[in-house]
């Protein structure tokens, strides 16, 4: 049971009727025993108190972890982590991970989709082409995390088509309410500009870190920054610009600058 929900008092109630109850249990509930809550821990320690078939339980790992069970007795045991290592953990926390762990997956998948933002007519598309994707991308790469599969996304909405070449095509002609009026709009064209191809812009303008040369025996590569040393600043970089020809090295401070003062993206 989540701790949202859980406590001394609800624990009795539940076992007078014979249903028996493990789950994590927030420190400042009614009836914890005080003893267990403000105990000081190291890692892997464990305190705990009883009262019948009820016990109170703190644990503690990266950090404390406050449980109570009627179903477990308050003892170690051996677990596997995700590298194969034998861990001592209590019973109760390793059958709350086994029965609760697809659940609060669940709960971490979906807070990314609010349900007060449900207004947004467009959220429930982007929400199930996701979830599908999602599906899709574990059984192509079981072992890939969420938060990689997350990243991915990020990296692919960042990147716009490398045949854009005209700001007009990413700007709407017009905003805001449509016209009531049901008279056709004449609009005259305007003369159009077909860039070269040696200055075609394509919006892939990140920092990278700059590649050391071989046979460099430390791990960082500096060289001297090109829009500071215009202004006879001195001063070096490990950055450049991924997208520009000539791989600029820029500091945080100048890129920007560089990219709108320079001819090339006018």
């Amino acid at each position: 049971m989540d701790n949202y929900y859980n406590s001394v008092e609800l624990s009795e109630d539940l076992l007078s009727r014979k249903t028996h109850t493990t789950g994590t249990l927030r420190k400042k509930r009614k009836g914890n025993p005080k003893a267990v809550v403000d105990c000081k821990l190291k890692k892997g320690e464990h305190v705990w108190r009883r009262s019948g078939d009820i016990h109170v339980s703190k644990w503690k790992d990266k950090r404390d972890v406050l449980f109570i069970s009627t179903a477990n007795n308050p003892e170690l045991i051996e677990v596997p982590n995700k590298f194969g290592q034998l861990k001592m953990k209590p019973k109760a926390i390793a059958d709350y991970n086994e029965n609760m762990s697809g659940i609060d997956r669940c709960d971490e998948m979906v807070q990314y989709y609010s349900s007060p933002r449900k207004t947004i007519r467009w959220y429930k598309k982007i929400l199930f082409h996701l979830w599908n994707s999602y599906y899709i991308y574990k059984k192509m790469y079981p072992k890939e995390t969420f938060l990689k599969f997350r990243d991915n996304i990020i990296q692919s909405l960042l990147q716009l088509p490398a045949n854009v070449t005209n700001g007009a095509d990413l700007i709407k002609t017009r905003t805001g309410r449509p016209k009531t009026s049901v008279l056709p709009e004449t609009v005259e064209p305007g003369p159009s500009y077909q860039p070269s191809d040696q200055h075609r812009v394509v919006f892939q303008h990140y920092p990278e870190k700059i590649p050391a040369p071989e046979g460099y025996k430390r791990k960082t590569y500096f060289l001297r920054r090109k829009e500071c040393w215009k202004n006879n600043v001195r001063k070096e970089t490990y950055v450049r610009c991924k997208g520009c020809p000539d791989k600029p090295a820029l500091c945080p401070t100048c890129f920007e600058s560089y990219h709108e003062n320079n001819e090339y993206y006018k």
